[in-house]
């Protein structure tokens, strides 16, 4: 099974490093490897240039203008018509060295799937417990189902489990793709920047074709699971990824699920503020409701 990796990247050489040499070490490495760049300097490049030196790794790399999205499109131009299956890591992901081995196996044993998940080892642990987790099942923003893709544009991530299950979504940093199952289709450039929602809008689009399975035996360490800045902005363009979801009928995300969605959070937030006397879960509060008024002013994503 022919496979190649794509990594976009953006001035993180040192992390490019250590996620190249992770790649270098697999157990049955990718018959090459497309890097996207970005950056505003060549540290990249000479670093990609430095592990093919190696002789360990074929490296295509390219430079575009800065957009995950944009770059991620580039990469699918890039790919060789002969390859089976491509695989997508952030390039600030640690890959343990059976992972690539495992998501070709994932695929094997799963013929008709379109897409492979692995497990990303240091995801925080789930906060919310007793009864706000039972506020949050019933406002849809969160549920039981690992995996699944809620009405309301939540993708609900899967963490741990002893067994490959089926999921509505694949998270950005850990996806592969059969190549047939994706002829076609490409990444949403309208995401700006770091492309907020970009892995669930294109493999919900991707489940849509064929399967998705998530396996836990695939591991992948995210050495920087948050690193996107600012928290309220985050929270005003989740709402507006969400209503693009709805907008575009991806899956089964509908327009009034994700409104409900929002008024559900900020009203638990201004709860826990007027409980805790806390200034920040009314800041967050009010980012929420802001996503909606940035909905109807018809702000991108």
């Amino acid at each position: 099974m022919r496979h190649e990796l794509v990594i976009c990247t953006r001035n993180r050489a040192d992390d490019l490093r250590q996620c190249l040499e992770s790649v270098a070490a697999q157990s049955n490495p990718p018959c090459r490897v497309v890097i996207v760049d970005s950056s505003d300097g060549d540290s990249a490049e000479r670093v990609a240039e430095e592990v093919a030196g190696r002789g360990s790794l074929v490296i295509k790399f390219v430079h575009t203008a800065p957009g995950l999205t944009l770059q991620r499109n580039a990469a699918l131009a890039l790919i060789e018509e002969s390859t089976d299956v491509i695989h997508f890591v952030d390039d600030d992901m640690v890959l343990d060295r059976d992972y690539l081995r495992l998501i070709l196996s994932a695929f094997r044993e799963h013929p008709n799937c379109g897409g492979v998940g692995g497990r990303i080892s240091n995801l925080p642990k789930r906060r919310a417990k007793g009864i706000v987790r039972w506020f949050r099942y019933a406002f849809l923003l969160d549920s039981p189902r690992p995996g699944v893709l809620l009405p309301s544009g939540v993708g609900v991530i899967c963490r741990t489990g002893d067994q490959p299950r089926p999921v509505d979504w694949l998270s950005g940093g850990s996806m592969s793709y059969r190549r047939r199952c994706i002829a076609g289709l490409r990444f949403d450039e309208s995401r700006s920047g770091y492309g907020m929602g970009e892995d669930v809008d294109f493999s919900a689009r991707v489940a849509g074709r064929a399967p998705l399975v998530w396996t836990p035996l695939a591991v992948i360490e995210h050495r920087y699971p948050f690193n996107h800045g600012d928290n309220i902005q985050l929270r005003r363009r989740a709402v507006r990824s969400r209503w693009q979801l709805a907008k575009h009928g991806v899956g089964s995300v509908i327009r009034a699920a994700v409104v409900y969605a929002v008024i559900g959070d900020a009203l638990m937030l201004l709860a826990m503020a007027g409980v805790f006397r806390s200034r920040h879960h009314a800041r967050q509060a009010c980012a929420t409701l802001v996503g909606l008024v940035d909905v109807i002013k018809g702000l991108p994503v």
